[in-house]
């Protein structure tokens, strides 16, 4: 019998190099020089290049990897991803899905954390040779559902549901549970039809991404048995 493991693929991921468009934008630039690199290299950041963004379609779902960090760190030093009961995905803004290894440490500053992602999303793997930490898994989300499944999606129109209740059936039937990392708006059509149930922990207030990660390891972890 398989050791459950509990799936959390982190959906429509606001992580991208910065697009062709804007590399001569002066603030684009800027940030360039700031930090010596060309503009393809670098991450597109809200922060960093917010009057740059202003044309981009889908502007306010884009450039906010710090949504992605923060509920990095909730996941990778949770007590159920030490325990080696977590698998962990990425789906960025291109349509890849990324596998973090377990032991994969998460930087702490959100520069540093830039410069990893942009170096994943150039070379499709971090490190770019050696045993890789965070490596392609799928070509696009269809892929990835047809490898593992189609998902329990945590989304503010589904069927009231407690934390415990939603990791349980994770855990039970094996589906990835997916997070929307996007700050607001709805997934994509194609993310939705993806969806085998879809579960709300809001109970009619709005949770962050990494709100509704930290609930769902710690449910899994009660379920499994891990806090003692």
């Amino acid at each position: 019998m398989k050791t459950p493991v509990l799936k959390i693929v982190l959906l429509e991921s606001p992580l991208e190099t910065v697009p062709r468009e804007l590399w001569g934008h002066p603030e684009v630039e800027r940030s360039a020089r700031r930090y010596g690199v060309e503009p393809w290299e670098m991450l597109l950041d809200k922060t960093l290049h917010y009057h740059a963004m202003e044309t981009l379609p889908q502007k306010w779902k884009r450039g906010r990897p710090d949504i992605v960090h923060t509920t990095l760190l909730v996941l990778q030093d949770s007590i159920l991803n030490h325990a080696g009961r977590l698998r962990l995905y990425i789906h960025v803004y291109d349509g890849r899905v990324f596998r973090v290894e377990p032991e994969t440490r998460i930087p702490k500053h959100l520069e540093r954390f830039r410069g990893l992602v942009a170096q994943l999303l150039r070379k499709g793997r971090v490190p770019p040779t050696g045993r890789p930490l965070i490596d392609l898994e799928a070509g696009s989300l269809r892929e990835f559902v047809e490898r593992h499944g189609k998902l329990i999606l945590m989304h503010e129109k589904g069927a009231p549901a407690t934390p415990r209740q939603a990791a349980r059936l994770a855990l039970v039937t094996g589906k990835p549970v997916g997070i929307g990392m996007f700050p607001r708006g709805d997934f994509k059509r194609s993310t939705l039809r993806k969806a085998w149930l879809r579960l709300s922990l809001a109970r009619g207030r709005p949770l962050k991404a990494w709100t509704v990660a930290g609930l769902l390891a710690y449910a899994a972890e009660e379920h499994l048995g891990l806090h003692g």
